[in-house]
C-alpha cells in the first residue's frame, strides 16, 4: 500500500482531499464554495513540495537521474490520464456535435503532449458566438500542462545550481522569483487574463512555494520546534486556506497576489505536519480524508468531463443531480485508482518499457484517432453524419458565407473589390450599401430577396462589434476592438460617398448601454448622410430570445429528448422596443430617412419566437438570425405581401 511507503505523509493526502473536494464542489455549483478553485493551487504547492524534496535528496546523494525522474512521472501521470482522454473522445463521438468533437480532439492532442494550457490560452473560444467553456470536457487539463512544463525546467535548474547555491541564497533567489510570478499575474491580468490563468510564468510561483517548503524542510528537517509554534503555523495555514475558500471568487484577479494566501497556507500546513501533531494535522489524517486523497488525482481527472457532458446534455445540476455526479466521480476515481493507477505505478519495468507501454504506444493510438477526427471535421464515426451536415448548414451565422463581408476590420480591398455583392446583377456599379455590424449581416438574406425582386444589387460591409458612426467610437466599444473599429470607420466614411442608398443596422442597445450618448452620435451620422441626398434605411433590432439554445437543433440529433422548439415565447424586451421606437421616430421626422423592422413577422400578437411556425429555427443565437433563415424570411414576406416599403423606393432612385 502507498501508505507504507518510506517518508509517507498521510496529512498531505488529507490536503489533497481538501483540494479535490473544493474543486469538485466549486465546479458543481460555485455558490457552494466561492473560492473552491484554489484547490488547484493547493495541488501545485503539494506537487512542488513532494517532487522537489525527492530531487534534492537524490542530488545530495549523487543518485539523481533525469531518466528515472521522467520514468516515475510517466507512471504517476499518464496511464489514467490517457484512459480519461480516450473515454472522453468516445463519449464526445457518441453525444456531441461533430464540431464539438473536433474541439475535444484538438484539446486531447494538446493534453497528451502536456500543452493543454497553451491550447486553451491560444484557442479557447471566448468570442461573442462562443459555446460555454463549462462544456469543454478537457478544459481542466490546463493544470497538468503547467505542472509538466514546470518539471521540464525545474530538475535541470536544481542539477545545475543546487550544490553551488544552498541555504539562504537559494531561498532568497527563488522567493524573489516566486514573488515576481505573483506580481506578474496582477500586472498582466487587466490586459491578458487568459494568459495569467493558463500559463506557467504566472503560476510558477505556486509550485515554487512548494519547492521552497521542500528546501527548508530538507535543510532543517531535524529542528525541534516548540509545540506552540507548530500550532500557530497550522492555525495560520488553516485560516489562509479557509479564508481563501470563503472570500475569494472568480470575479477577482486570480492568480496574482491573492494566490499567496492559499499557497502559503498550504505550505504552513505541510511544515506544521512535518514538525508536530497539531489539531489540523490530526484532522487531515482522518482515514476518510486520506482515502479521498489517495484517489484525488483520478477524481480531478474524472469530475470535469462528467460535469461538462452533463451540462452539454442540458442536465440541470441541482442538489440531487449534483450529489449523483459527486458519487459517480468518487466511484470512477476509486476504480481508476485501484485498477489503473496502482498497478501501473507498481510496475517495475525499464524506462524504455514504461515509456513505450504507458505513454508512447497509447499516445500514438489516441493521436492518430484525434488527427482522423480533425481531418474529417468531426464526422469520423459519427452516426447521422448527413443529418448533422444538413442541420449545421441551416443554422450557420452570416459571417460563414463567402459573400458576406463581416470582419473585425473593413479594408480598402473589401470596399473596392468585386465580392460582398448580393442581389440582381447590373451593368453599373451597385449604388446600395448595407453597413453595420453582425446585426446588419444577418439581414442580407432578407434584403437579398427584396433586391432580387426589385432588380437592384447591394454591397455589404460589416465591422464586428463596431457601431456605424463617423465619430470616434471609444465610448461605445471595448478596448480590444477599438483600433480596428476606428480604422474601419475611417474606411467606411470614404466608401459611403459612392452609394446613393445606405441601409444601416447594428446592435443598437449594446452601444446605447455603454453610453447613452450613442443615439445622438448615430443620428448625427445619419443626418450627414441624408443631407447628401442619399436614401437612408434604418433597420430595427430583432427581438432577443434569451431562452434560445443555438446548438439545440444539432444536439437533438443524438440527444432526442431535447425539445428545441418548445422554448417559451417571450415579449419583446424593453430595451429593444425602446430603441426601435426612437429609431422609428427619428426616421419619421428626418428627410430621406426611413425605418423598417421585423417585429410583425417575428412577434405575431406580441409573442416573439426563435422558431418558424413549421418548427424550424430562425435564429443562429439569442439575437442573430441564421443566414439561411434570413433568406426564408425574405421569401415569406415577399410571398405574403410583396416587397415592403421602404425597399420599393430603391428601384425608383436607380
Amino acid at each position: 500500500m502507498l501508505q507504507n511507503t518510506k517518508n509517507y505523509r498521510p496529512d498531505i493526502d488529507g490536503l489533497r482531499a481538501i483540494a479535490v473536494i473544493s474543486v469538485i464542489l466549486y465546479h458543481i455549483n460555485k455558490s457552494i464554495i466561492s473560492g473552491g478553485f484554489i484547490g488547484v493551487d493547493i495541488f501545485f504547492v503539494i506537487s512542488g513540495y513532494l517532487i522537489t524534496q525527492h530531487i534534492i535528496r537524490d542530488i545530495e546523494k549523487n543518485r539523481f537521474s533525469i531518466i528515472e525522474f521522467y520514468r516515475k512521472r510517466i507512471k504517476r501521470i499518464f496511464p489514467v490520464l490517457l484512459v480519461v482522454i480516450a473515454v472522453t473522445l468516445i463519449i464526445s463521438l457518441t453525444i456531441q456535435r461533430p464540431a464539438d468533437t473536433v474541439i475535444v480532439a484538438r484539446s486531447s492532442f494538446a493534453s497528451i503532449f502536456s500543452m493543454a494550457n497553451v491550447y486553451f490560452w491560444l484557442f479557447l473560444d471566448t468570442s461573442y458566438f462562443a459555446a460555454e467553456s463549462s462544456e469543454s470536457p478537457l478544459l481542466h487539463l490546463w493544470s497538468l500542462g503547467i505542472e509538466e512544463q514546470f518539471y521540464i525546467f525545474w530538475p535541470l535548474i536544481l542539477i545545475l545550481i543546487y550544490k553551488s547555491i544552498k541555504g539562504l541564497s537559494f531561498f532568497i533567489i527563488f522567493t524573489l522569483i516566486a514573488t515576481g510570478s505573483f506580481l506578474l499575474g496582477d500586472y498582466l491580468y487587466p490586459t491578458n487574463p487568459s494568459f495569467v490563468y493558463y500559463m506557467l510564468p504566472t503560476r510558477a510561483g505556486e509550485l515554487l512555494i512548494g519547492a521552497l517548503t521542500a528546501h527548508a524542510i530538507t535543510r532543517k528537517g531535524n529542528l525541534k520546534i516548540p509545540k506552540n509554534i507548530v500550532t500557530t503555523l497550522s492555525i495560520t495555514g488553516a485560516i489562509c486556506i479557509a479564508g481563501s475558500l470563503i472570500f475569494l471568487s472568480k470575479s477577482q484577479v486570480f492568480p496574482g497576489f491573492r494566490a499567496i494566501f492559499p499557497t502559503v497556507g498550504t505550505a504552513l500546513l505541510i511544515i506544521a505536519g512535518h514538525y508536530g501533531n497539531s489539531l489540523a494535522t490530526r484532522i487531515l489524517t482522518l482515514r476518510p480524508l486520506i482515502w479521498v486523497g489517495l484517489i484525488s488525482y483520478s477524481a480531478y481527472l474524472w469530475h470535469w468531463p462528467i460535469l461538462a457532458f452533463a451540462r452539454y446534455s442540458r442536465l440541470e445540476i441541482g442538489l440531487i443531480n449534483g450529489l449523483l455526479i459527486f458519487i459517480l466521480t468518487i466511484l470512477l476515481s476509486w476504480m481508476s485508482y485501484y485498477y489503473i493507477e496502482r498497478p501501473t505505478r507498481q510496475y517495475n519495468g525499464s524506462a524504455i518499457k514504461i515509456f513505450a507501454y504507458q505513454f508512447a504506444i497509447p499516445s500514438i493510438i489516441i493521436t492518430v484517432f484525434t488527427l482522423i477526427i480533425m481531418r474529417s471535421g468531426g464526422y469520423f464515426l459519427h452516426l447521422n453524419a448527413d443529418e448533422y451536415r444538413a442541420v449545421a448548414q441551416k443554422t450557420l451565422p452570416a459571417y460563414k458565407y463567402n459573400y458576406v463581408c463581416q470582419s473585425w476590420e473593413i479594408t480598402p480591398e473589401q470596399v473596392n473589390g468585386d465580392n460582398c455583392l448580393v442581389g440582381e446583377s447590373t451593368s453599373t456599379s451597385p449604388t446600395v450599401l448595407l453597413w453595420g455590424d453582425s446585426n446588419a449581416a444577418h439581414f442580407i438574406g432578407i434584403i437579398g430577396t427584396f433586391a432580387r425582386e426589385e432588380k437592384f444589387q447591394f454591397k455589404n460591409l460589416e465591422h464586428s462589434s463596431c457601431p456605424p458612426i463617423f465619430s470616434d467610437p471609444e465610448k461605445f466599444v471595448s478596448a480590444k476592438v477599438l483600433t480596428k473599429c476606428r480604422s474601419s470607420l475611417t474606411t467606411m466614411r470614404k466608401a459611403s460617398d459612392k452609394y446613393q442608398v445606405v441601409i444601416i443596422s447594428a446592435s443598437w442597445p449594446s452601444y446605447q448601454t455603454k453610453s447613452n450618448e450613442f443615439l445622438d452620435v448615430f443620428f448625427d451620422t445619419t443626418k450627414q448622410l441624408a443631407e447628401q441626398g442619399k436614401l437612408i434605411i434604418l433597420l430595427g433590432k430583432i427581438p432577443v430570445i434569451p431562452t434560445y439554445d443555438r446548438l439545440c437543433p444539432e444536439k437533438s440529433i443524438n440527444l432526442p429528448y431535447l425539445k428545441c422548439n418548445t422554448a417559451s415565447r417571450v415579449a419583446i424586451s424593453n430595451d429593444v422596443s425602446s430603441i426601435n421606437t426612437d429609431l422609428k421616430a427619428f426616421a419619421s421626422k428626418t428627410k430621406n430617412v426611413e425605418y423598417y423592422d421585423l417585429e410583425d413577422y417575428l412577434c405575431p400578437n406580441g409573442n416573439c419566437s426563435a422558431y418558424h411556425k413549421n418548427g424550424e429555427a430562425l435564429y443562429y443565437d439569442t439575437n442573430h438570425l441564421s443566414l439561411s433563415a434570413s433568406w426564408e424570411i425574405g421569401n415569406d414576406i415577399y410571398n405574403t405581401s410583396g416587397v415592403p416599403f421602404p425597399f420599393t423606393l430603391i428601384s425608383s432612385l436607380r
